[in-house]
């Protein structure tokens, strides 16, 4: 063989082996430059599917949630829809605010009761002790008030009994307090009353008459045993009967109705 080939076929091989080395290089450095941008591209891609995934769900938990709220609407208009219709069945009641009007404090002054409305303040108030005029002797005789005796008693001496145009009657005398002068008296006898004692247990018939009196503004006729009196403080004892209705016993007081003297005239037309 020629040595002159061989240079030439050495030359043009190497020549071409270099230039297949180089084109293999550019195809492996183009190869590497692919798989280094493969990689960020595929982790680009896993991560926005996540997201997407991520997304989704929460759209469905908003969507779940939107239904959920959509049903408590519902509720809550069937809920007004029935209240609405009871308000209409029902009457409706309207309260009106009522402006409270604040007065100044100031006393009312005191209603006047007429007499008939008001018998208590009537009565004549008197004490345990008064001085009662007899209005048909014009004597002050002092007098004691006690509740507790149901008959009131006037103290009489030398009693008779006798008859006028077929009736009882009675005479009798009644002294002065402060003078001592004798006031011989007759009066129809009414009935006879048992009268009891400390020294008579069994008790006394006693004769009782009707005596007109003055106490305080008071003027009326009453009922009174006679009886002897002699040894009393009082020649005179009030009792429930001519208290009943018309007088009220202050018990704490003495003397509080003083009494109020007639004059001649009405003197006379009471005897």
């Amino acid at each position: 063989m020629d040595n002159t080939f061989f240079p030439r076929f050495s030359t043009v091989t190497s020549s071409g082996y270099t230039t297949i080395k180089i084109s293999l290089l550019a195809g492996l450095f183009m190869a590497l430059a692919a798989c280094t941008n493969t990689k960020p591209l595929e982790a680009s891609q896993v991560a926005l599917q996540q997201c997407l995934g991520t997304q989704e769900a929460q759209g469905k938990q908003e969507a779940e949630h939107q239904t959920q709220l959509l049903g408590s609407l519902a509720q809550l208009q069937q809920q007004l829809a029935e209240q609405q219709k009871i308000l209409e069945a029902k009457p409706q009641i309207v309260e009106v605010p009522v402006t409270k009007i604040v007065c100044p404090n100031v006393a009312p002054p005191a209603p006047k009761l007429p007499p008939q409305e008001s018998p208590v303040m009537d009565k004549l108030v008197v004490g345990l002790r008064e001085q009662v005029l007899l209005t048909g002797l014009n004597i002050l005789v002092p007098t004691r008030i006690n509740t507790n005796v149901a008959n009131s008693v006037l103290d009489a001496r030398n009693i008779q009994m006798f008859e006028r145009n077929g009736e009882e009657w009675v005479r009798f005398t009644v002294y002065n307090p402060e003078t001592k002068e004798p006031h011989v008296l007759e009066r129809k006898r009414l009935r006879f009353q048992n009268v009891t004692s400390a020294t008579n247990a069994a008790g006394e018939r006693r004769p009782v008459v009707e005596m007109r009196f003055t106490i305080g503004k008071l003027t009326q006729k009453g009922e009174f045993i006679l009886a002897d009196r002699s040894t009393s403080e009082f020649p005179l004892l009030i009792g429930r009967n001519l208290l009943r209705d018309v007088m009220l016993v202050d018990v704490s007081g003495n003397n509080l109705a003083p009494v109020q003297r007639l004059d001649e005239s009405t003197k006379a037309q009471q005897q």
